[in-house]
């Protein structure tokens, strides 16, 4: 009898929440194994929410991602804070010593 494989959870990276009118903006960035995902969630004054998941491994992708959202120029320091991050661990993940 073969013991059944634990599933590892995903780690939470970073993640910000802002308030943007009626609007909140959540954006969380995980470590799945060897990739990463960032997950961009709209929730609305109603509740519903839309929730958007982009699997990378290059911070140049989440960037492009969260530069092009429609709230970015309200949420700038948040985003530039959150690519900091990830930029560190991949660069940990990587075995590189990142500043």
């Amino acid at each position: 009898m073969t013991r059944p494989l634990k599933r590892k959870t995903r780690t939470l990276l970073s993640e910000f929440s802002s308030r943007l009118g009626s609007e909140i903006l959540k954006v969380r960035i995980f470590r799945d194994r060897d990739a990463f995902a960032c997950e961009r969630e709209l929730v609305e004054r109603d509740g519903t929410s839309f929730t958007m998941v982009l699997t990378c491994g290059e911070t140049e992708d989440v960037r492009t991602l969260l530069m092009s959202d429609p709230y970015y120029p309200r949420v700038r320091g948040e985003v530039w804070r959150v690519l900091g991050r990830l930029e560190k661990q991949l660069g940990a993940f990587r075995g590189k010593q990142v500043s």
